[in-house]
C-alpha cells in the first residue's frame, strides 16, 4: 500500500466491514456504563456520583481511542483533495512534521519543541517566534476539540447527567493535553520527566514505527484502536530495518 507520496507502506488498512464491527463494538461496551449513568442522572448520593464520574472517564477513553484512530489516519495523513480543513491538517502532519522536519532519519531534535506553522504560506516552515508557536499550538488543540465537543454533547444528550459529563469533558481535556505534551516530548529529548516512566518509551518507539509505516499504529496515547483495527505493529520489518535507522539510532540522530 502507498501513502499520500508514493511510498510503499507494509501496513494493509482495515476493511469497512472491520470499521464498522469496531465502532459497534466499543458502543456496546461503553452502552452499560452510560445506561446506569441515565439512571442515576438524578441521584446524588456519593455512590451515584462517584459511578457517574468513574463511567465517564472510562467511556471517555474508549471512545477517544478510536476517535483518535480515525482523525489521525483520514484526518492528518489522507485528506490530499478533502476537506479544506482536514487538506490543511494532513499538509501540517503528514507532509511537514513527518517526511520534512521529523523524517526518520531525523526523528528528534534537541532544540526547544517547534512545530510547522500553521499560519505560513509554506506549511513546511517552522514557527519563527513565541507569538506563532503559541498560537500553532493552541490552534493544534482547537483542532482536536472539534472532535472531542460531540462527544460531550452527546454524553449530556444521552445521559443528562451532569456528573458524567463533566467527567466526559475533563476527560477528553487530559486526553488532548497528554496527546500534545507526550508527542513533544518524544520529539524532544530532555525537555520531560515522563522520559522516567517505561511506558513513555514504549509509546515512543511504538511512534517511531508510525513514523516509519504511516499507516501503522495510527493510536498515539491509547493503542486500542490499532489493536483492534488491525493496525498495531510492534517491530519492524527486516527491509525497513535495512532501510531505515534502528529506532536506538533515531533517538541519537
Amino acid at each position: 500500500m502507498k501513502d499520500l507520496s508514493g511510498r510503499i507502506m507494509a501496513t494493509k488498512g482495515p476493511s469497512p466491514l472491520r470499521i464498522v464491527l469496531v465502532v459497534l463494538g466499543v458502543l456496546v461496551a461503553i452502552s452499560p456504563l452510560v445506561l446506569l449513568a441515565r439512571l442515576t442522572a438524578n441521584q446524588s448520593t456519593p455512590l451515584a456520583i462517584v459511578f457517574s464520574l468513574f463511567a465517564g472517564v472510562i467511556s471517555t477513553f474508549l471512545i477517544a481511542a478510536i476517535v483518535e484512530w480515525f482523525v489521525h489516519r483520514y484526518a492528518m495523513h489522507k485528506s490530499k483533495r478533502r476537506l479544506p480543513l482536514f487538506r490543511i491538517a494532513t499538509e501540517l502532519h503528514h507532509n511537514a512534521h513527518h517526511w520534512v522536519h521529523c523524517h526518520p532519519t531525523r526523528y528528534v531534535y534537541l532544540e526547544q519543541i517547534n512545530r510547522p506553522s500553521v499560519f505560513a504560506a509554506g506549511k513546511n516552515e517552522l514557527c519563527q517566534t513565541t507569538l506563532t508557536r503559541v498560537l500553532t499550538t493552541a490552534s493544534h488543540a482547537a483542532f482536536y476539540t472539534l472532535f472531542a465537543a460531540p462527544i460531550v454533547v452527546t454524553a449530556w444528550m444521552v445521559t443528562a447527567n451532569i456528573w458524567f459529563t463533566a467527567s466526559v469533558c475533563a476527560g477528553d481535556m487530559v486526553f488532548i493535553y497528554l496527546f500534545i505534551r507526550i508527542h513533544d516530548a518524544v520529539h524532544h529529548p530532555g525537555v520531560s520527566r515522563l522520559e522516567h516512566f517505561k511506558w513513555f518509551w514504549f509509546l515512543d518507539h511504538h511512534h517511531y514505527i508510525h513514523h516509519i509505516d504511516n499507516d501503522a499504529n495510527t493510536n498515539f496515547l491509547l493503542p486500542l484502536g490499532d489493536l483492534l483495527m488491525g493496525t498495531l505493529r510492534l517491530e519492524l520489518t527486516a527491509e525497513e530495518q535495512a532501510k531505515w535507522p534502528s529506532y536506538a539510532e533515531a533517538r541519537t540522530l
